[in-house]
Protein backbone atom coordinates (compact mmCIF):
# COMPACT_ATOMS: atom_id res chain seq x y z
CA UNK A 1 0.00 0.00 0.00
CA UNK A 2 1.39 3.41 -1.00
CA UNK A 3 1.86 5.81 1.86
CA UNK A 4 1.75 9.58 1.55
CA UNK A 5 5.50 9.75 2.19
CA UNK A 6 6.21 7.31 -0.67
CA UNK A 7 3.91 9.28 -2.92
CA UNK A 8 5.77 12.51 -2.16
CA UNK A 9 9.17 10.81 -2.57
CA UNK A 10 8.30 9.25 -5.94
CA UNK A 11 6.83 12.52 -7.17
CA UNK A 12 10.01 14.41 -6.27
CA UNK A 13 12.16 11.81 -8.18
CA UNK A 14 9.96 12.08 -11.26
CA UNK A 15 10.00 15.87 -11.14
CA UNK A 16 13.79 16.05 -10.85
CA UNK A 17 14.18 13.65 -13.80
CA UNK A 18 11.77 15.74 -15.87
CA UNK A 19 13.58 18.95 -14.97
CA UNK A 20 16.92 17.39 -15.99
CA UNK A 21 15.52 16.25 -19.35
CA UNK A 22 14.06 19.69 -19.98
CA UNK A 23 17.39 21.36 -19.35
CA UNK A 24 19.12 18.97 -21.77
CA UNK A 25 16.38 19.39 -24.36
CA UNK A 26 17.65 20.26 -27.92
CA UNK A 27 15.00 22.98 -28.20
CA UNK A 28 16.42 26.44 -27.54
CA UNK A 29 14.77 28.54 -24.81
CA UNK A 30 13.39 30.90 -27.42
CA UNK A 31 11.80 28.23 -29.55
CA UNK A 32 8.17 29.03 -30.27
CA UNK A 33 5.38 27.15 -28.41
CA UNK A 34 2.04 28.35 -29.59
CA UNK A 35 0.34 27.70 -26.21
CA UNK A 36 2.88 29.46 -24.02
CA UNK A 37 4.32 32.33 -26.02
CA UNK A 38 1.11 34.27 -26.60
CA UNK A 39 1.35 35.79 -23.07
CA UNK A 40 4.74 37.10 -21.82
CA UNK A 41 4.05 35.54 -18.43
CA UNK A 42 3.96 32.13 -20.10
CA UNK A 43 7.38 32.55 -21.70
CA UNK A 44 9.84 29.66 -21.35
CA UNK A 45 12.13 31.71 -19.11
CA UNK A 46 9.30 32.65 -16.75
CA UNK A 47 8.06 29.04 -16.67
CA UNK A 48 11.55 27.79 -15.74
CA UNK A 49 11.70 30.39 -13.01
CA UNK A 50 8.29 29.35 -11.60
CA UNK A 51 9.27 25.68 -11.85
CA UNK A 52 12.31 26.31 -9.66
CA UNK A 53 10.08 28.08 -7.10
CA UNK A 54 7.46 25.34 -7.01
CA UNK A 55 10.17 22.68 -6.68
CA UNK A 56 11.39 24.38 -3.50
CA UNK A 57 7.86 24.50 -2.11
CA UNK A 58 7.30 20.80 -2.85
CA UNK A 59 10.34 19.60 -0.90
CA UNK A 60 9.56 17.39 2.11
CA UNK A 61 12.07 18.02 4.90
CA UNK A 62 13.01 15.72 7.78
CA UNK A 63 11.73 18.26 10.29
CA UNK A 64 8.65 16.86 12.03
CA UNK A 65 7.59 20.35 13.12
CA UNK A 66 7.57 21.70 9.56
CA UNK A 67 5.82 18.62 8.20
CA UNK A 68 3.01 19.04 10.78
CA UNK A 69 2.36 22.51 9.40
CA UNK A 70 2.01 21.09 5.86
CA UNK A 71 -1.54 20.29 4.76
CA UNK A 72 -1.91 17.32 2.37
CA UNK A 73 -4.43 19.11 0.18
CA UNK A 74 -2.13 22.12 -0.32
CA UNK A 75 0.82 19.84 -1.07
CA UNK A 76 -1.17 18.00 -3.75
CA UNK A 77 -2.11 21.35 -5.28
CA UNK A 78 1.58 22.30 -5.45
CA UNK A 79 2.44 18.97 -7.08
CA UNK A 80 -0.32 19.53 -9.63
CA UNK A 81 1.00 23.04 -10.42
CA UNK A 82 4.53 21.69 -10.81
CA UNK A 83 3.35 18.94 -13.19
CA UNK A 84 1.25 21.49 -15.07
CA UNK A 85 4.28 23.71 -15.70
CA UNK A 86 6.39 20.69 -16.73
CA UNK A 87 3.81 19.60 -19.31
CA UNK A 88 3.59 23.12 -20.69
CA UNK A 89 7.35 23.11 -21.13
CA UNK A 90 7.07 19.69 -22.80
CA UNK A 91 4.86 21.30 -25.44
CA UNK A 92 1.41 20.16 -24.28
CA UNK A 93 -1.53 22.53 -24.29
CA UNK A 94 -3.23 23.77 -21.10
CA UNK A 95 -6.36 21.68 -21.66
CA UNK A 96 -4.49 18.42 -22.28
CA UNK A 97 -2.03 19.03 -19.44
CA UNK A 98 -4.76 19.82 -16.89
CA UNK A 99 -6.91 16.84 -17.96
CA UNK A 100 -3.96 14.45 -17.66
CA UNK A 101 -3.08 15.72 -14.18
CA UNK A 102 -6.72 15.62 -13.01
CA UNK A 103 -6.95 11.97 -14.04
CA UNK A 104 -3.48 10.82 -12.89
CA UNK A 105 -3.17 12.66 -9.56
CA UNK A 106 -6.76 13.31 -8.45
CA UNK A 107 -8.69 10.65 -10.34
CA UNK A 108 -11.20 13.40 -11.21
CA UNK A 109 -12.72 14.86 -14.36
CA UNK A 110 -13.18 18.21 -16.07
CA UNK A 111 -14.01 20.28 -12.95
CA UNK A 112 -10.71 19.38 -11.34
CA UNK A 113 -8.94 20.12 -14.64
CA UNK A 114 -10.49 23.60 -14.57
CA UNK A 115 -9.24 24.09 -10.99
CA UNK A 116 -5.73 22.97 -11.97
CA UNK A 117 -5.63 25.49 -14.82
CA UNK A 118 -6.79 28.20 -12.44
CA UNK A 119 -4.14 27.25 -9.84
CA UNK A 120 -1.41 27.02 -12.46
CA UNK A 121 -2.24 30.31 -14.14
CA UNK A 122 -2.39 32.12 -10.80
CA UNK A 123 0.97 30.71 -9.68
CA UNK A 124 2.65 31.53 -13.01
CA UNK A 125 1.40 35.10 -12.77
CA UNK A 126 2.03 35.81 -9.04
CA UNK A 127 4.31 33.03 -7.74
CA UNK A 128 1.78 32.32 -4.95
CA UNK A 129 -0.66 29.52 -4.25
CA UNK A 130 -4.28 30.52 -4.86
CA UNK A 131 -6.14 31.03 -1.55
CA UNK A 132 -8.28 28.02 -0.73
CA UNK A 133 -11.87 29.25 -0.26
CA UNK A 134 -13.77 25.98 -0.12
CA UNK A 135 -16.16 25.86 2.87
CA UNK A 136 -15.27 29.42 3.97
CA UNK A 137 -18.26 31.25 2.56
CA UNK A 138 -21.26 31.86 4.83
CA UNK A 139 -24.12 29.54 4.00
CA UNK A 140 -26.45 30.53 6.88
CA UNK A 141 -26.50 33.55 9.16
CA UNK A 142 -25.87 32.39 12.74
CA UNK A 143 -28.07 33.65 15.57
CA UNK A 144 -24.97 34.15 17.67
CA UNK A 145 -24.05 37.11 15.46
CA UNK A 146 -27.39 38.83 16.10
CA UNK A 147 -26.77 41.50 18.77
CA UNK A 148 -30.39 41.67 19.99
CA UNK A 149 -30.59 37.89 20.33
CA UNK A 150 -27.25 37.73 22.16
CA UNK A 151 -28.14 40.52 24.60
CA UNK A 152 -31.54 38.98 25.44
CA UNK A 153 -29.96 35.59 26.18
CA UNK A 154 -27.00 36.91 28.15
CA UNK A 155 -29.13 39.12 30.38
CA UNK A 156 -31.41 36.17 31.12
CA UNK A 157 -28.45 33.89 31.90
CA UNK A 158 -26.97 36.40 34.37
CA UNK A 159 -30.29 36.68 36.20
CA UNK A 160 -30.60 32.92 36.76
CA UNK A 161 -29.29 31.01 39.74
CA UNK A 162 -26.51 28.53 38.87
CA UNK A 163 -28.89 25.66 39.62
CA UNK A 164 -31.53 26.87 37.14
CA UNK A 165 -29.07 27.91 34.42
CA UNK A 166 -29.02 25.10 31.85
CA UNK A 167 -29.25 24.54 28.06
CA UNK A 168 -32.73 23.09 28.53
CA UNK A 169 -34.05 26.19 30.28
CA UNK A 170 -32.25 28.45 27.81
CA UNK A 171 -33.93 26.61 24.93
CA UNK A 172 -37.31 27.06 26.59
CA UNK A 173 -36.69 30.78 27.18
CA UNK A 174 -35.55 31.36 23.58
CA UNK A 175 -38.53 29.55 22.04
CA UNK A 176 -41.16 31.07 24.36
CA UNK A 177 -39.80 34.61 24.80
CA UNK A 178 -36.94 35.59 22.49
CA UNK A 179 -38.24 34.29 19.15
CA UNK A 180 -41.73 35.84 19.55
CA UNK A 181 -40.17 39.12 20.70
CA UNK A 182 -37.71 39.27 17.77
CA UNK A 183 -40.04 37.78 15.19
CA UNK A 184 -39.54 40.79 12.92
CA UNK A 185 -36.06 39.72 11.78
CA UNK A 186 -35.60 36.17 13.11
CA UNK A 187 -37.55 33.61 11.10
CA UNK A 188 -37.20 30.69 13.48
CA UNK A 189 -39.49 28.93 15.91
CA UNK A 190 -37.32 26.20 17.43
CA UNK A 191 -33.71 25.69 18.45
CA UNK A 192 -31.92 22.52 19.55
CA UNK A 193 -30.60 21.94 23.05
CA UNK A 194 -27.16 21.16 21.61
CA UNK A 195 -27.07 24.60 19.94
CA UNK A 196 -27.99 26.24 23.24
CA UNK A 197 -25.17 24.35 24.94
CA UNK A 198 -22.74 25.55 22.27
CA UNK A 199 -23.97 29.14 22.76
CA UNK A 200 -23.38 28.88 26.53
CA UNK A 201 -19.85 27.60 25.94
CA UNK A 202 -19.22 30.42 23.49
CA UNK A 203 -20.44 33.02 26.01
CA UNK A 204 -18.04 31.75 28.67
CA UNK A 205 -20.17 29.29 30.68
CA UNK A 206 -18.98 25.80 31.49
CA UNK A 207 -20.47 22.81 33.28
CA UNK A 208 -18.14 22.47 36.26
CA UNK A 209 -17.96 21.65 39.94
CA UNK A 210 -19.16 24.40 42.27
CA UNK A 211 -16.28 26.12 44.07
CA UNK A 212 -16.08 28.61 46.91
CA UNK A 213 -16.86 32.21 46.01
CA UNK A 214 -19.32 34.92 47.00
CA UNK A 215 -22.27 33.47 48.94
CA UNK A 216 -25.76 34.88 48.44
CA UNK A 217 -27.77 33.23 51.23
CA UNK A 218 -29.70 36.12 52.74
CA UNK A 219 -27.81 38.55 50.51
CA UNK A 220 -30.98 40.26 49.23
CA UNK A 221 -33.08 39.90 52.38
CA UNK A 222 -35.14 43.10 52.86
CA UNK A 223 -33.57 44.03 56.22
CA UNK A 224 -30.05 43.35 54.85
CA UNK A 225 -30.69 45.47 51.75
CA UNK A 226 -32.05 48.34 53.85
CA UNK A 227 -29.01 48.27 56.16
CA UNK A 228 -26.67 48.02 53.14
CA UNK A 229 -28.11 51.18 51.57
CA UNK A 230 -27.58 53.24 54.72
CA UNK A 231 -24.10 51.74 55.27
CA UNK A 232 -23.02 52.53 51.69
CA UNK A 233 -24.11 56.15 52.07
CA UNK A 234 -21.87 56.49 55.13
CA UNK A 235 -18.93 54.67 53.52
CA UNK A 236 -18.93 56.77 50.33
CA UNK A 237 -19.16 59.90 52.47
CA UNK A 238 -16.07 58.71 54.36
CA UNK A 239 -14.32 57.93 51.07
CA UNK A 240 -14.31 61.61 50.09
CA UNK A 241 -11.78 62.17 52.89
CA UNK A 242 -9.67 59.06 52.17
CA UNK A 243 -6.48 58.64 50.18
CA UNK A 244 -6.71 56.81 46.87
CA UNK A 245 -4.04 54.88 44.98
CA UNK A 246 -3.35 54.83 41.26
CA UNK A 247 -0.80 53.50 38.78
CA UNK A 248 0.04 49.96 37.66
CA UNK A 249 1.55 49.14 41.08
CA UNK A 250 -0.93 51.38 42.97
CA UNK A 251 2.05 53.37 44.29
CA UNK A 252 0.75 56.80 43.21
CA UNK A 253 -0.96 58.40 46.21
CA UNK A 254 -3.92 60.68 45.48
CA UNK A 255 -4.42 62.96 48.48
CA UNK A 256 -8.00 63.88 49.47
CA UNK A 257 -9.25 67.44 49.14
CA UNK A 258 -9.94 68.33 52.77
CA UNK A 259 -11.75 71.35 54.11
CA UNK A 260 -10.15 73.48 56.85
CA UNK A 261 -10.01 71.61 60.18
CA UNK A 262 -11.27 68.44 58.46
CA UNK A 263 -9.36 65.27 59.31
CA UNK A 264 -8.23 62.62 56.87
CA UNK A 265 -10.13 59.33 57.21
CA UNK A 266 -8.49 55.90 56.94
CA UNK A 267 -10.39 52.62 56.60
CA UNK A 268 -9.21 49.85 58.96
CA UNK A 269 -10.75 46.42 58.49
CA UNK A 270 -10.68 43.44 60.84
CA UNK A 271 -11.38 39.74 60.68
CA UNK A 272 -10.35 36.39 62.15
CA UNK A 273 -9.11 33.31 60.29
CA UNK A 274 -8.11 29.75 61.19
CA UNK A 275 -5.04 27.93 59.86
CA UNK A 276 -5.08 24.15 60.33
CA UNK A 277 -2.10 21.84 60.78
CA UNK A 278 -3.29 19.24 58.25
CA UNK A 279 -4.51 21.69 55.63
CA UNK A 280 -1.88 20.95 52.96
CA UNK A 281 -1.80 21.74 49.26
CA UNK A 282 -4.92 20.63 47.40
CA UNK A 283 -3.18 19.97 44.08
CA UNK A 284 0.12 18.08 43.97
CA UNK A 285 2.18 16.20 41.37
CA UNK A 286 1.88 12.43 41.75
CA UNK A 287 2.86 9.38 39.76
CA UNK A 288 0.07 7.41 38.14
CA UNK A 289 0.05 4.58 40.72
CA UNK A 290 1.26 6.65 43.70
CA UNK A 291 -1.03 6.75 46.73
CA UNK A 292 -0.73 9.63 49.19
CA UNK A 293 -2.15 9.00 52.67
CA UNK A 294 -3.36 12.05 54.54
CA UNK A 295 -4.94 12.50 57.93
CA UNK A 296 -8.72 12.74 57.87
CA UNK A 297 -8.68 15.21 60.77
CA UNK A 298 -7.90 18.86 60.06
CA UNK A 299 -5.51 18.89 63.02
CA UNK A 300 -4.65 21.60 65.54
CA UNK A 301 -5.50 25.12 64.54
CA UNK A 302 -4.18 28.65 64.91
CA UNK A 303 -6.71 31.48 65.15
CA UNK A 304 -5.37 34.75 63.73
CA UNK A 305 -7.02 38.10 64.48
CA UNK A 306 -5.62 40.98 62.40
CA UNK A 307 -6.24 44.58 61.30
CA UNK A 308 -5.45 45.93 57.80
CA UNK A 309 -5.43 49.36 56.20
CA UNK A 310 -4.81 50.17 52.50
CA UNK A 311 -1.93 52.53 53.36
CA UNK A 312 0.35 50.16 55.31
CA UNK A 313 -1.31 46.77 54.89
CA UNK A 314 -0.98 44.89 58.15
CA UNK A 315 -1.05 47.33 61.08
CA UNK A 316 2.54 47.06 62.36
CA UNK A 317 5.32 49.31 63.59
CA UNK A 318 8.94 49.36 62.52
CA UNK A 319 11.66 48.59 65.09
CA UNK A 320 12.49 52.31 65.33
CA UNK A 321 8.84 53.24 65.97
CA UNK A 322 8.60 50.54 68.63
CA UNK A 323 11.64 51.91 70.46
CA UNK A 324 10.19 55.44 70.42
CA UNK A 325 6.89 54.12 71.86
CA UNK A 326 7.87 51.75 74.69
CA UNK A 327 4.30 51.70 76.07
CA UNK A 328 3.28 49.46 73.12
CA UNK A 329 4.11 45.83 73.83
CA UNK A 330 3.66 44.36 70.33
CA UNK A 331 4.76 45.80 67.01
CA UNK A 332 1.89 44.17 65.05
CA UNK A 333 -1.85 44.38 65.67
CA UNK A 334 -2.03 40.61 65.22
CA UNK A 335 -3.02 37.93 67.73
CA UNK A 336 -2.29 34.23 67.22
CA UNK A 337 -4.04 31.73 69.48
CA UNK A 338 -4.35 27.99 69.58
CA UNK A 339 -7.85 26.92 70.53
CA UNK A 340 -6.55 23.66 72.00
CA UNK A 341 -4.08 25.34 74.37
CA UNK A 342 -5.34 28.95 74.76
CA UNK A 343 -9.10 28.42 74.65
CA UNK A 344 -11.75 30.17 72.58
CA UNK A 345 -11.48 33.72 71.30
CA UNK A 346 -13.93 35.85 73.31
CA UNK A 347 -15.10 39.45 73.32
CA UNK A 348 -12.74 40.42 76.15
CA UNK A 349 -9.78 39.20 74.06
CA UNK A 350 -11.04 41.19 71.09
CA UNK A 351 -11.40 44.31 73.24
CA UNK A 352 -7.88 43.91 74.62
CA UNK A 353 -6.39 43.63 71.10
CA UNK A 354 -8.34 46.69 69.94
CA UNK A 355 -7.52 48.95 72.90
CA UNK A 356 -3.89 47.96 73.52
CA UNK A 357 -2.70 47.13 69.98
CA UNK A 358 -4.85 48.25 67.05
CA UNK A 359 -5.82 51.80 68.13
CA UNK A 360 -2.38 52.82 69.51
CA UNK A 361 -0.55 51.47 66.45
CA UNK A 362 -3.05 53.14 64.13
CA UNK A 363 -2.54 56.52 65.83
CA UNK A 364 1.25 56.22 65.45
CA UNK A 365 1.02 55.26 61.77
CA UNK A 366 -1.68 57.86 60.98
CA UNK A 367 -1.16 60.85 63.29
CA UNK A 368 -4.05 63.29 63.21
CA UNK A 369 -6.30 60.94 61.19
CA UNK A 370 -9.65 59.40 62.03
CA UNK A 371 -10.00 55.66 61.60
CA UNK A 372 -13.11 53.89 60.34
CA UNK A 373 -12.82 50.53 62.08
CA UNK A 374 -14.95 47.99 60.17
CA UNK A 375 -16.03 44.65 61.67
CA UNK A 376 -18.31 41.85 60.53
CA UNK A 377 -21.50 41.15 62.46
CA UNK A 378 -20.32 38.22 64.56
CA UNK A 379 -21.54 37.77 68.14
CA UNK A 380 -18.07 38.68 69.45
CA UNK A 381 -18.16 42.05 67.72
CA UNK A 382 -21.74 42.78 68.85
CA UNK A 383 -21.10 41.74 72.47
CA UNK A 384 -22.16 44.22 75.13
CA UNK A 385 -20.31 45.23 78.26
CA UNK A 386 -21.18 43.44 81.50
CA UNK A 387 -23.13 46.45 82.83
CA UNK A 388 -24.71 47.42 79.50
CA UNK A 389 -28.43 48.23 79.30
CA UNK A 390 -29.84 45.06 77.76
CA UNK A 391 -33.50 44.26 78.36
CA UNK A 392 -33.15 40.52 77.68
CA UNK A 393 -30.81 40.20 80.69
CA UNK A 394 -33.29 41.73 83.12
CA UNK A 395 -35.81 39.90 85.27
CA UNK A 396 -39.31 41.11 86.05
CA UNK A 397 -38.74 41.20 89.81
CA UNK A 398 -35.83 42.66 91.81
CA UNK A 399 -32.68 40.74 92.76
CA UNK A 400 -31.75 37.33 91.44
CA UNK A 401 -28.94 36.61 88.97
CA UNK A 402 -29.62 39.55 86.68
CA UNK A 403 -26.56 41.81 86.22
CA UNK A 404 -26.11 45.15 87.91
CA UNK A 405 -26.45 47.63 85.06
CA UNK A 406 -25.18 51.16 84.60
CA UNK A 407 -27.44 54.13 85.09
CA UNK A 408 -30.13 54.77 82.47
CA UNK A 409 -32.13 57.84 81.61
CA UNK A 410 -35.61 58.85 80.50
CA UNK A 411 -37.63 61.96 79.64
CA UNK A 412 -40.27 62.80 82.27
CA UNK A 413 -43.65 64.40 81.70
CA UNK A 414 -42.07 67.87 81.86
CA UNK A 415 -39.63 67.09 79.03
CA UNK A 416 -36.65 66.91 81.37
CA UNK A 417 -33.94 64.27 81.10
CA UNK A 418 -33.76 62.25 84.31
CA UNK A 419 -30.93 59.90 85.30
CA UNK A 420 -32.20 56.63 86.75
CA UNK A 421 -30.18 54.14 88.76
CA UNK A 422 -30.76 50.48 87.89
CA UNK A 423 -29.97 49.31 91.43
CA UNK A 424 -31.64 50.15 94.75
CA UNK A 425 -30.07 52.93 96.85
CA UNK A 426 -28.34 52.33 100.17
CA UNK A 427 -31.40 53.47 102.18
CA UNK A 428 -33.56 50.72 100.63
CA UNK A 429 -33.97 47.32 102.23
CA UNK A 430 -32.74 45.75 98.94
CA UNK A 431 -29.74 48.09 98.71
CA UNK A 432 -27.28 47.25 95.96
CA UNK A 433 -29.69 44.80 94.29
CA UNK A 434 -30.92 45.17 90.65
CA UNK A 435 -34.36 46.72 90.46
CA UNK A 436 -35.88 44.56 87.75
CA UNK A 437 -38.04 45.66 84.83
CA UNK A 438 -41.26 46.20 86.80
CA UNK A 439 -39.70 48.63 89.28
CA UNK A 440 -37.81 50.51 86.53
CA UNK A 441 -40.98 50.98 84.45
CA UNK A 442 -42.99 52.07 87.49
CA UNK A 443 -40.44 54.79 88.25
CA UNK A 444 -40.83 55.95 84.65
CA UNK A 445 -44.66 55.79 84.87
CA UNK A 446 -44.71 53.25 82.03
CA UNK A 447 -45.99 50.16 83.85
CA UNK A 448 -49.38 49.26 82.28
CA UNK A 449 -52.53 48.89 84.36
CA UNK A 450 -53.07 45.35 83.13
CA UNK A 451 -50.78 42.54 84.15
CA UNK A 452 -48.19 41.58 81.53
CA UNK A 453 -45.71 38.75 81.30
CA UNK A 454 -41.92 39.08 81.22
CA UNK A 455 -41.74 37.73 77.62
CA UNK A 456 -44.58 36.99 75.22
CA UNK A 457 -44.67 34.24 72.59
CA UNK A 458 -43.93 36.68 69.77
CA UNK A 459 -40.75 37.99 71.44
CA UNK A 460 -39.58 34.50 72.43
CA UNK A 461 -39.90 33.24 68.84
CA UNK A 462 -42.61 30.69 69.56
CA UNK A 463 -45.18 32.39 67.35
CA UNK A 464 -45.02 32.44 63.54
CA UNK A 465 -47.37 35.40 63.13
CA UNK A 466 -45.29 38.29 64.51
CA UNK A 467 -46.59 41.85 64.66
CA UNK A 468 -43.58 44.09 64.00
CA UNK A 469 -45.41 47.19 65.26
CA UNK A 470 -46.12 45.81 68.75
CA UNK A 471 -44.95 48.06 71.59
CA UNK A 472 -46.49 46.75 74.86
CA UNK A 473 -46.91 43.01 74.37
CA UNK A 474 -44.60 42.17 77.29
CA UNK A 475 -42.31 43.80 79.84
CA UNK A 476 -39.08 43.19 77.96
CA UNK A 477 -40.56 44.63 74.78
CA UNK A 478 -41.53 47.88 76.56
CA UNK A 479 -38.09 48.08 78.20
CA UNK A 480 -36.17 47.40 74.99
CA UNK A 481 -37.93 50.27 73.18
CA UNK A 482 -36.79 52.86 75.73
CA UNK A 483 -34.33 55.42 74.22
CA UNK A 484 -31.50 54.67 76.66
CA UNK A 485 -31.74 50.94 75.86
CA UNK A 486 -32.04 51.59 72.10
CA UNK A 487 -28.86 53.67 71.98
CA UNK A 488 -26.81 51.13 73.91
CA UNK A 489 -23.60 50.35 71.96
CA UNK A 490 -21.44 47.25 71.89
CA UNK A 491 -18.26 47.12 73.95
CA UNK A 492 -16.08 47.53 70.84
CA UNK A 493 -18.08 50.50 69.57
CA UNK A 494 -17.80 52.21 72.95
CA UNK A 495 -14.02 51.77 72.97
CA UNK A 496 -13.62 53.12 69.41
CA UNK A 497 -15.88 56.14 69.99
CA UNK A 498 -14.02 56.87 73.23
CA UNK A 499 -10.79 57.07 71.17
CA UNK A 500 -12.48 59.56 68.75
CA UNK A 501 -12.68 57.11 65.87
CA UNK A 502 -15.60 55.65 63.87
CA UNK A 503 -17.13 52.19 64.29
CA UNK A 504 -18.82 50.42 61.36
CA UNK A 505 -20.27 46.97 60.80
CA UNK A 506 -20.27 45.35 57.37
CA UNK A 507 -23.71 44.24 56.12
CA UNK A 508 -24.57 40.64 56.85
CA UNK A 509 -23.59 38.10 54.16
CA UNK A 510 -21.34 40.66 52.38
CA UNK A 511 -17.85 39.27 52.95
CA UNK A 512 -16.87 40.52 49.45
CA UNK A 513 -16.93 44.08 50.84
CA UNK A 514 -14.23 43.19 53.39
CA UNK A 515 -10.88 43.12 51.58
CA UNK A 516 -9.19 41.20 54.40
CA UNK A 517 -11.07 38.08 53.20
CA UNK A 518 -8.88 38.04 50.06
CA UNK A 519 -5.85 38.70 52.23
CA UNK A 520 -6.62 35.46 54.11
CA UNK A 521 -6.94 33.54 50.85
CA UNK A 522 -3.54 34.81 49.68
CA UNK A 523 -1.94 33.99 53.05
CA UNK A 524 -3.37 30.46 53.13
CA UNK A 525 -2.15 29.74 49.61
CA UNK A 526 1.37 30.86 50.49
CA UNK A 527 1.30 28.93 53.76
CA UNK A 528 0.29 25.72 51.97
CA UNK A 529 3.19 26.23 49.57
CA UNK A 530 5.99 26.64 52.12
CA UNK A 531 4.71 24.89 55.26
CA UNK A 532 5.41 21.23 56.03
CA UNK A 533 2.14 21.28 58.00
CA UNK A 534 3.00 20.13 61.41
CA UNK A 535 1.89 22.43 64.22
CA UNK A 536 5.36 23.69 65.18
CA UNK A 537 6.15 24.68 61.60
CA UNK A 538 2.69 26.22 61.24
CA UNK A 539 3.32 28.50 64.24
CA UNK A 540 6.57 29.62 62.60
CA UNK A 541 5.32 30.09 59.05
CA UNK A 542 2.00 31.89 59.59
CA UNK A 543 3.52 35.11 61.04
CA UNK A 544 6.16 35.13 58.26
CA UNK A 545 3.49 34.88 55.57
CA UNK A 546 1.23 37.55 57.10
CA UNK A 547 3.95 40.21 57.05
CA UNK A 548 5.19 39.19 53.58
CA UNK A 549 1.97 39.96 51.64
CA UNK A 550 2.89 42.84 49.25
CA UNK A 551 1.24 46.19 49.90
CA UNK A 552 0.33 46.40 46.19
CA UNK A 553 -1.64 43.16 46.51
CA UNK A 554 -3.50 44.44 49.58
CA UNK A 555 -4.40 47.68 47.78
CA UNK A 556 -5.73 45.68 44.82
CA UNK A 557 -7.88 43.68 47.23
CA UNK A 558 -9.21 46.91 48.74
CA UNK A 559 -9.93 48.38 45.30
CA UNK A 560 -11.93 45.31 44.32
CA UNK A 561 -13.99 45.52 47.51
CA UNK A 562 -14.79 49.16 46.71
CA UNK A 563 -15.92 48.04 43.24
CA UNK A 564 -18.44 45.70 44.85
CA UNK A 565 -19.65 48.51 47.08
CA UNK A 566 -19.90 50.80 44.04
CA UNK A 567 -21.97 48.16 42.21
CA UNK A 568 -24.40 47.81 45.15
CA UNK A 569 -24.62 51.59 45.47
CA UNK A 570 -25.67 51.80 41.79
CA UNK A 571 -28.56 49.39 42.40
CA UNK A 572 -27.07 46.08 41.25
CA UNK A 573 -27.80 42.88 43.17
CA UNK A 574 -25.58 39.94 44.07
CA UNK A 575 -24.96 38.08 40.80
CA UNK A 576 -25.23 41.09 38.52
CA UNK A 577 -22.79 42.94 40.80
CA UNK A 578 -20.38 40.00 40.54
CA UNK A 579 -20.59 40.17 36.74
CA UNK A 580 -20.09 43.95 36.64
CA UNK A 581 -17.03 43.81 38.92
CA UNK A 582 -15.37 41.13 36.77
CA UNK A 583 -16.22 42.92 33.50
CA UNK A 584 -15.02 46.39 34.51
CA UNK A 585 -11.95 45.25 36.44
CA UNK A 586 -9.59 47.63 34.63
CA UNK A 587 -11.24 50.72 36.15
CA UNK A 588 -11.35 52.06 39.67
CA UNK A 589 -15.10 52.63 39.38
CA UNK A 590 -18.01 51.18 37.47
CA UNK A 591 -19.71 53.26 34.74
CA UNK A 592 -22.44 55.60 35.96
CA UNK A 593 -24.94 53.98 33.56
CA UNK A 594 -24.12 50.41 34.63
CA UNK A 595 -27.73 49.78 35.71
CA UNK A 596 -28.96 50.70 32.21
CA UNK A 597 -26.33 48.44 30.63
CA UNK A 598 -27.70 45.50 32.62
CA UNK A 599 -31.22 45.93 31.25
Amino acid sequence: MKTLDNFFKNTEIRSSETLHSLRSSPFPSSSPFPEITQNPLFSVDNLHKRLEEINQQCLITKSVKKNKELFTYDHLRRLSIRRFIQLLLDGQGKMDASNNIAQAVWNKGTYMATCIRKWGSHFIQTGELLVYRQGKHTKLRSLINDEDFKNECQVWLRQQTPESRSPTNLKKYIEETVFPKLTGHIKKETISEKTCRNYMHFWGYKYDEKKKGVYYDGHERPDVVEYRKEWLKRMFEYKKSMKDFDGDMLDVVLEPQLKPEEKEIVQVTHDECHFYANDGQRKIWMKKDEDILRSKHIGRSIMVSAFLCPCHGLLQLSDEQLQVNPHIEHKEAVVLRSIQSDGYWKSEHMLDQLVHQAIPIFEILHPGCTGVFCFDQSTNHNAMAGDALVATKMNLSPGGKQPKMRDGWYINEYGEKCIQSMIFPNNHHLKGQPKGIKQVLKERNLWPMREIRLTCEQCSGKCDDVNLERVDCCARRIMSLQPDFCEQRSILEEAIIKADHIFERYPKFHCECNFIERFWGFAKRETRRICSYNFADLMKRVPEVLVSVPITTIRKFARKSWRYMDAYDKGLEGRTAEWAVSKYKSHRRLPENIENLME
